[in-house]
């Protein structure tokens, strides 16, 4: 037996054994790939592959508070099925959340070393450029949109959630960009990368995607921006080869975004219709939330209740992730939903305060900017549920935790190097 796989995992967030250790992060990266593509139905092959490998360490397994949260929230949405208004409905959306928990476990417990983490992002950059991104793009050019609108199919057949999608994998990107240590070819690929799916948000044309694009990445980049004047250049170049392929009727919908907010103006903004439709669902997901604050009206029961509410408007989503909770699980599953993505939040604030920066704590940001860039898209859109969201949230985890220990450990050597001087 080869005496290195008896050591610990260099940079590990716990001491395993290499081998033990890869098989829950191949069985994830396999779930990955076919999760993102949706291109053939073997992500649960992957799933089923990671999990029989953290059963193999059981006594290293980690469950931070993000974990329990999520448990927390599959409790309440249980407990508010029992009265929901399709008590079948709200369990097979439940049964489909506790699949997200589970997966958004096994990144937490699988993602053991900066190498992984390195792999897993390029991993998710590269199925979704393959798939998605290269899909939405070859359409637009075909003319398969909607209403002008790029979009590919299945989950991302709804232009929006493409757009929403396609945040988060930028956050990914630019986490491999700004890693010193990283290949320069490997940088430039994925800064292009970066920049097809800038193109992506872009011709979706999804109004909350384009705010959370400059919400979340915005400030970091100024910041950068400022700190070194030479980066504006890469700045304008990316932003000119994305802008090249955008036309003129784009940005006049992004320019309506100011007009929403008022019904007296929002038709100037959409002339189709579909953002006056969409306030009116809002406010018939608010009158449904507060005829049930507490316990809502079950997972994945809105459509019914927004049609119940306004025979009008028929089977309709709120387009809102937090009304959409609020509306199906009340106020407490909201809270329960918002706690775990926070406690999430907050642990890489800690983290980040606990070291000084360095390459892998300044990726961490970059991801955390796509989280919180993605939570301000989901003001136009239900976005609780979908799986990439887990996938990456986790992936977020898992930076912060990596960059703290592997400082900790780089000073606790410094240390033990200086007593022995």
């Amino acid at each position: 037996m080869n005496p290195a796989s008896r050591e610990p995992v260099t940079g590990a967030i716990g001491p395993t054994s290499s081998r033990v250790a890869t098989i829950p992060f191949v069985g994830l990266a396999i779930f990955t790939f076919f999760a993102v593509s949706q291109r053939w139905p073997l992500a649960e092959v992957g799933i089923l592959v990671a999990l029989l490998g953290l059963a193999l360490r059981t006594r290293e397994l980690r469950f931070p508070a993000p974990f329990w949260w999520g448990v927390a929230f599959l409790v309440w949405g249980l407990l508010t099925s029992f009265f929901a208004m399709s008590p079948e409905l709200a369990r097979e959306t439940l049964i489909e959340r506790l699949k997200s928990m589970i997966i958004f476990f096994a990144v937490m417990n699988a993602l053991q070393t900066e190498k992984q983490l390195r792999l897993y992002l390029l991993l998710v950059l590269g199925a979704f450029m393959i798939y998605p991104a290269r899909g939405a793009l070859l359409n637009y050019v075909h003319g398969d949109t909607l209403f002008g609108r790029a979009i590919w199919n299945k989950t991302y057949a709804n232009p929006n959630d493409l757009a929403a999608l396609a945040l988060l994998t930028i956050g990914a990107a630019l986490a491999i960009v700004t890693r010193k240590s990283e290949r320069m070819s490997v940088r430039w690929g994925v800064a292009s990368c970066a920049v097809g799916l800038l193109t992506v948000v872009l011709l979706t044309q999804s109004r909350g995607a384009f705010l959370g694009l400059v919400i979340g990445f915005g400030p970091p980049l100024l910041a950068r921006v400022m700190k070194r004047p030479s980066l504006v250049v890469y700045v304008l170049i990316a932003g000119g080869i994305a802008a090249n392929f955008v036309p003129d009727t784009v940005w006049h919908r992004l320019a309506g975004i100011s007009k929403l907010t008022s019904t007296e103006t929002v038709a100037q903004a959409d002339p189709e219709g579909s953002a006056a439709q969409r306030l009116e669902v809002q406010k018939t997901a608010w009158r449904v939330f507060v005829g049930h604050p507490v316990l809502g009206v079950g997972l994945g029961c809105y459509p019914q209740a927004n049609a119940l509410y306004s025979p009008v408007l028929g089977y309709r989503d709120t387009h809102d992730t937090y009304l959409n909770l609020a509306a199906e699980l009340g106020v407490p599953g909201l809270l329960l939903w918002l706690a775990l993505v926070t406690s999430v939040l907050r642990h890489v604030r800690r983290c980040r305060r606990s070291i000084a920066a360095d390459a892998l704590s300044i990726g961490t940001v970059w991801i955390q900017r796509a989280i919180i860039g993605y939570l301000v898209a989901g003001l136009f859109g239900s976005y609780s549920g979908l799986t990439l969201f887990y996938l990456i949230l986790g992936a977020l985890w898992c930076a912060a935790t990596l960059s703290s220990s592997v400082r900790t450990a780089a000073a606790a050597e410094r240390a033990a190097t200086t007593g022995k001087l």
